[in-house]
C-alpha cells in the first residue's frame, strides 16, 4: 500500500510540474497544428495582448514555461519582467518588476513562437531591467526573431491589477482576436451621379434656366448633343 502510494505522489508531482496551454481563442479547443502556440518564461507577465487584458496567460499550474494558444493573426503582446531574489542569505526578500517591452508575433496555423530575453543570473542584473528592458520574439519554424519594443514607464502594482492600463480584468476564459479583427474596415464613400450632385448644388430659380438656355445657345451642335445625353442621364 504504501509503495502504490509512493508512486501515485510520484505521478500528482509530474503532472503539477507540466504546464498546460491556455486557451485564448473562442470556440472549441483545436489541435496544436490550427493555432499559433507562444511559449513565455515563468518570470514573463503578460499586461495585455492587442490592448486586450488577459489575465488567464499568466496562470501557473506548474514550474515549466508558460504556453498560449491563439488563433492564427498577428499580436503585440505586452509583457514585463518579475522575479523575486533573496536577501543575505534568506533574510530578506525583493521582487523586482522591469519596464514593460511589446513582442510583435505574426503566426500561422502550428507555427511555435518563444517570448525570449537575457535572464537576469543575479539582482544587480535584474535591477537593470528596470530601466531597460528588451527582448525577442523567435519563430522556431522559420528562425524569424523579432526584437520586442521597449515600454515608455516602469509597471505599477495598480497597473498590472487592472490588466491592459486601465480597464478591468475580464474573464480567464475570454478570447483573444488577432490585430487584423480590431482594425476598423476602410470607409467606402457613396457614389452619386452627376444629375444628383447638381440636383444638390444648383438652385432651381429662373436665373440657373436662363443661364443655362444662354450656354445652349453658344453651344455647337455636336456640344448640344453631348449636353442632351449628359442631361438624360
Amino acid at each position: 500500500m504504501r509503495r502504490l502510494f509512493i508512486f501515485a505522489m510520484a505521478g500528482l508531482l509530474a503532472a503539477c510540474a507540466q504546464q498546460v496551454p491556455v486557451k485564448l481563442y473562442s470556440g472549441n479547443e483545436l489541435p496544436p497544428g490550427q493555432v499559433v502556440r507562444v511559449e513565455l518564461p515563468q518570470t514573463l507577465e503578460v499586461l495585455n495582448i492587442n490592448g486586450q487584458p488577459a489575465p488567464a496567460a499568466n496562470r501557473m499550474l506548474g514550474n515549466g514555461n508558460r504556453e498560449l494558444h491563439l488563433q492564427p493573426g498577428e499580436y503585440r503582446i505586452n509583457t514585463y519582467y518579475k522575479n523575486g531574489f533573496d536577501i543575505d542569505g534568506g533574510l530578506s526578500h525583493e521582487v523586482v518588476r522591469s519596464k514593460s517591452t511589446t513582442f510583435h508575433v505574426k503566426g500561422q496555423a502550428g507555427d511555435l513562437w518563444k517570448l525570449e530575453f537575457g535572464e537576469p543570473e543575479n539582482l544587480a542584473q535584474a535591477r537593470e531591467l528596470k530601466n531597460r528592458f528588451i527582448g525577442w520574439a523567435s519563430n522556431t519554424r522559420t528562425g524569424e526573431r523579432v526584437p520586442s519594443e521597449a515600454g515608455a514607464a516602469q509597471v505599477s502594482l495598480l497597473t498590472q491589477l487592472l490588466g491592459a492600463g486601465g480597464g478591468m480584468p475580464v474573464a480567464d476564459d475570454a478570447a483573444v482576436a488577432p490585430l487584423e479583427e480590431l482594425r476598423p474596415a476602410p470607409r467606402v464613400a457613396p457614389t452619386a451621379s452627376s444629375a444628383e450632385v447638381a440636383s444638390r448644388t444648383l438652385p432651381h430659380d429662373e436665373a440657373v434656366l436662363t443661364t443655362l438656355q444662354q450656354i445652349w445657345l453658344l453651344l455647337g451642335e455636336d456640344s448640344r448633343k453631348t449636353f442632351l445625353e449628359w442631361a438624360s442621364q
